[in-house]
């Protein structure tokens, strides 16, 4: 979307189209997705914001990944993607919208988020294990710095991988009350030389090609 708006070409246009229908695709086949997404709305706009951020990102992954594979429901793995961080309608939005550092309480209840939104779908039960998995791993990490379990490495599955990624990126280059937005390709390049220890590398690698 962003390049379309920046050029917008016949062949922006026919890309942005093509994504466009599978957003719309989602929303129209999947009721249970589109329901928890105006939760999410009501909650917090910028959680919003960021979970269909993070869900386009994800798919737009998973599709340079998974091409031509018939292992990968990609319809049932969006909806695990765009629903990853549920779990923020149970945090209170004071703590996700506070303009400066939070406090070790504060960061305590937002680490919640990943297990709460595994909790709202394994007690909804609509999506598959798949997409519970993702919700649960978006924020772990290669190094085993993450949360809420500080998996590392193989103990985390190939689409929290793909989550963690674009969740990360879409938080960089997001502009909050208490940050400027970076430009993708300074996210890209803090990600690579600062961060690269928390991605699986391969994967990483993928999504950078995204830009290119």
């Amino acid at each position: 979307m962003n390049r379309l708006l920046e050029n917008p070409t016949s062949k922006a246009i026919g890309e942005g189209k093509k994504g466009i229908a599978n957003v719309v695709d989602m929303i129209l086949s999947d009721n249970e997705t589109s329901s928890r997404l105006m939760d999410i709305t009501s909650h917090d706009f910028y959680t919003y914001s960021h979970s269909v951020n993070v869900g386009i990102l994800s798919v737009l992954l998973s599709k340079k990944l998974y091409t031509g594979s018939t292992d990968h429901d990609m319809h049932k793995l969006g909806a695990g993607f765009f629903l990853h961080d549920l779990g923020k309608v149970r945090v209170d939005p004071a703590i996700i919208n506070k303009p400066g550092r939070l406090t070790e309480a504060e960061m305590f209840q937002m680490r919640i988020h990943p297990y709460q939104s595994y909790k709202i779908l394994k007690e909804t039960d609509h999506l598959t294990e798949e997409a519970k998995i993702i919700a649960l791993q978006h924020h772990e990490r290669d190094d085993g710095t993450g949360y809420p379990r500080r998996l590392r490495g193989d103990e985390i599955h190939e689409y929290g991988w793909i989550c963690c990624i674009a969740d990360v990126f879409d938080a960089l280059t997001a502009k909050r009350s208490y940050k400027k937005a970076k430009k993708p390709i300074e996210a890209l390049k803090i990600m690579k030389e600062e961060m690269l220890g928390h991605f699986n590398k391969k994967i990483f690698q993928n999504f950078v090609k995204l830009f290119q």
